[in-house]
């Protein structure tokens, strides 16, 4: 990545700290409340690792696996740069406590897509082997593609060289061309399945408000566009903060076909495009 990039993000840090320091506390709104709650399944983790014993992936996923019957989706991660899994407790917590088996790539170089596309191989590859926990519990049909800064420029790429193997995309704070380094090049016009293009407020030099709003206008297919009052380029790290709802309502809409969850995106009223805690909201041909 380019070095600019760490001196960006920290001054972006404090902007945000200081506007948050004189905010004060909102309430989500009924369908992003109910999916920033922990979902209903205790989680485990697991990490994997290459031939010589280097951990390669990280693994979140629901404790009973297969319980009742159920086949989990595939989500896997793609870090910001300079970030690992270890980065995002948060949210790759809670997306398995919704049912989801993630798969994060322990890379802070992830905008090639490599590594992001590699991860969701490896699930596809481990539900139809015999010695895997995953063996028969996964859905392979429903893939998504997430990823922060440098792993959302990766989860792009993955998506659009994944020959259709991942089926929806989300991204926080898809970076400006300014600061995509090369051979990290994306075309977000080239997607084709449902891609959500979320970042906050106050990442004014990275990923502001008109650059969600440029990509969700550029991209090929089915979208949706959110940026989050008072969120930074790093929200999603941690916590996950304000973007735990709609990222995981996305994920129930895109993935499980959940009818609550698609509420916050389609139909006659969709809850996001009126939701106060957000602004720059568009959705475009969601069914």
């Amino acid at each position: 990545m380019k070095a600019m990039r760490m001196l960006a993000t920290a001054l972006v840090a404090l902007v945000a700290l200081a506007c948050g320091l004189f905010g004060g506390a909102a309430v989500a709104a009924p369908v992003e409340a109910r999916y920033q709650a922990t979902g209903p399944w205790a989680v485990s983790t697991a990490t994997v690792n290459d031939g010589s014993g280097r951990a390669i992936f990280q693994l979140y996923y629901p404790t009973a696996l297969g319980s009742g019957g159920v086949r989990h989706p595939i989500v896997t991660w793609g870090n910001g740069s300079l970030a690992t899994p270890a980065d995002y407790p948060g949210l790759l917590n809670h997306l398995a406590s919704w049912g989801y088996a993630v798969v994060a790539s322990t890379s802070s170089t992830t905008g090639k897509g490599t590594e992001v596309l590699a991860g969701a191989q490896y699930l596809v590859a481990a539900a139809s082997d015999p010695a895997s926990v995953f063996n028969g519990k996964l859905d392979t049909a429903h893939v998504a593609a997430v990823g922060h800064s440098q792993g959302a420029g990766g989860a792009i790429n993955a998506t659009t060289r994944s020959s259709g193997l991942i089926t929806s995309t989300a991204v926080w704070a898809l970076p400006a061309a300014l600061w995509v380094s090369r051979g990290d090049e994306f075309d977000v016009s080239q997607l084709r399945g449902p891609a959500f293009f979320m970042g906050g407020q106050w990442d004014v030099l990275i990923a502001g408000p008109s650059v969600v709003t440029g990509y969700y206008r550029a991209a090929g297919g089915p979208a949706a566009a959110a940026v989050l009052k008072g969120g930074d380029h790093n929200t999603i790290q941690r916590t996950g903060g304000g973007t735990l709802g709609y990222l995981t309502a996305w994920l129930k809409y895109t993935l499980d076909g959940d009818a609550t969850a698609r509420t916050a995106f389609a139909g006659s009223a969709p809850e996001l495009l009126t939701n106060t805690l957000w602004q720059n909201q568009a959705v475009r041909s969601l069914p």
